[in-house]
């Protein structure tokens, strides 16, 4: 047997004074009948073992080994950082272009460790976030299949800046092991890699580089828009992609190889098996079975033995024997009602109070699996991604609460129908949408009619509505009036922006274009 927080045992040294206490309330005691003595003996007896079982419940025991599947891996925050410069269209990877190669081992990647919370950046002259961390896997996968090398627009490489912006992609409130897959050749022109690989040092980020084409390297291929450009040699610098690994503490993979996915893959668990005490199998893992609800039911029938066995009737004896009897099948029947999926409902809300929301969503899923559990997980999860900052995504989940709750009957759930309303237009207000906000308030008050806070939220939203109304039409005077003015600018811009798909900064930009 092992305990969670063993340092509560040291509540067994409550007995000492409980022992120092009978025996001198033994001394002064006023003499009873045999039968009493007897029944008060048995009293003290339950309540010291009602006391033992909430001891223990609190320690947290575990024995005994339960199947865990892998697919719910906590704590990795992965952002993949992909080149998509023009030398990344060389094809020197195994017949497929370097990009296509690199693609391929992000794509079985996130197969492989589903679970994880991941993010997509991609990078030429500068970087860019095009996903954001998500659990959305389905839409991280979308992406990584319709990239390609026309996706940015830019001259030369500069893996700097795409460091750069995939470490703005974590959260700091996260207490999730970061890690950034690095896909590129690992030629840069312009910005210096070290200085990235700095930040993630101080930052407690990982990098794990993939390096694409070859040492002996090809021809950059010819510019559409100029193809009397002369042709340069591109090669697969290892030394950069390797240091900036080894520095970070990650590993280099060499994209040309079979395997290179599943060396990857295997790393990335190997973390997630580095964080837990447990042993792995091929399809999941296993871990001791945490048995605090027994110790709970033992305690709550030992404390109500306590209390019964003292009692007497007078004019039915035998109903002092049966009442013990009901009270323990009464118990049990009320803790067979609890179903897992409330119980994981009430560890997602225990590691939601704790801040450790990683976790939280991944009990928050799971529930969604129990009818019972369903709409109060989807709320769950509204709540813990407003908390991250996903405002989109928690008003999909407020939404999908409110879609299972209408198949139900109108008069349960009050609460959580009211909190729905109220939360989405909590979201919307500080979006501004606050049409969409006062809609969703009128609806939690229709739940809800007593709820003061929905009402002066609904008066502060019309207000809003009120004071933008106004503002638009003292303003529309001047709009008219500079309409053509605006209208010809965009049309300037516009024409510019046709002339060359080039960014202005980088026009000027002599250096080499790959």
């Amino acid at each position: 047997m092992i305990f969670d927080y063993p340092f509560l045992l040291i509540g067994f040294f409550i007995f000492i004074p409980l022992t120092i206490f009978d025996i001198i309330g033994t001394k002064k005691r006023i003499k009873m009948t045999e039968k009493l003595e007897r029944k008060l003996l048995t009293s003290k007896l339950f309540f010291r073992l009602f006391l033992v079982f909430i001891i223990i419940a609190l320690a947290g025991p575990r024995w005994g080994l339960e199947y865990v599947p892998t697919e719910y891996r906590r704590g990795l925050d992965i952002v993949f950082a992909i080149d998509v410069s023009r030398s990344m269209d060389i094809r020197d990877a195994n017949e497929q272009s370097r990009l296509e190669s690199g693609l391929q081992i992000a794509k079985e990647t996130l197969i492989s460790v589903a679970g994880a919370r991941y993010a997509a950046a991609i990078g030429r002259s500068r970087g860019y976030l095009a996903i954001p961390l998500t659990y959305d896997n389905e839409a991280t996968m979308i992406f990584l299949e319709t990239l390609d090398g026309s996706s940015m627009t830019g001259r030369s490489t500069n893996l700097e800046t795409l460091v750069e912006v995939s470490i703005g992609a974590f959260q700091n409130t996260s207490a999730a092991q970061k890690i950034i897959i690095l896909i590129s050749d690992g030629e840069s022109h312009f910005g210096v890699l070290r200085n990235a690989v700095n930040n993630c040092l101080r930052e407690g980020i990982i990098i794990n580089a993939v390096a694409v084409g070859s040492d002996e390297g090809q021809l950059v291929p010819e510019r559409l828009n100029d193809p009397d450009a002369p042709m340069v040699l591109s090669r697969r610098d290892s030394l950069v992609m390797r240091t900036a690994a080894e520095r970070t503490g990650g590993i280099y993979i060499d994209a040309n190889r079979s395997d290179a996915a599943s060396l990857l893959s295997s790393h990335l668990l190997s973390i997630t098996q580095g964080k837990n005490m447990f042993n792995f199998d091929d399809d999941g893992r296993k871990e001791p079975k945490q048995r605090r609800t027994l110790f709970i039911i033992l305690a709550i029938l030992a404390y109500g033995a306590s209390k019964f066995v003292t009692r007497q009737s007078r004019q039915n004896p035998r109903s002092a024997q049966i009442l013990p009897l009901v009270s323990i099948a009464v118990f049990l029947l009320f803790f067979s009602s609890c179903s897992e999926g409330k119980l994981l409902l009430i560890q997602a809300n225990y590691l939601h109070s704790q801040n450790r929301y990683d976790e939280a969503l991944n009990s928050y899923y799971e529930a969604l699996n129990h009818k019972d559990a369903a709409p109060y997980a989807e709320y769950g999860l509204g709540l813990t991604y407003y908390l991250l900052d996903h405002d989109e995504e928690a008003i999909k989940r407020y939404n999908d609460s409110k879609k299972i709750l209408e198949t139900l009957s109108g008069s349960e759930h009050r609460e959580l129908r009211f909190r729905n309303h109220y939360n989405s237009g909590i979201i919307l207000f500080e979006n501004e949408n606050y049409t969409s906000a006062a809609l969703e308030f009128r609806e939690a008050l229709r739940v809800d009619p007593r709820r003061i806070d929905a009402k002066r939220n609904l008066e502060l939203t019309l207000l809003s509505i009120s004071m933008t109304e106004t503002k638009t039409e003292n303003n529309s005077d001047n709009l008219t009036q500079q309409k053509e003015i605006l209208f010809d600018l965009l049309r300037q811009e516009e024409q510019q922006l046709w002339k060359s798909r080039e960014w202005t900064p980088e026009e000027t930009f002599t250096g080499p274009d790959y």
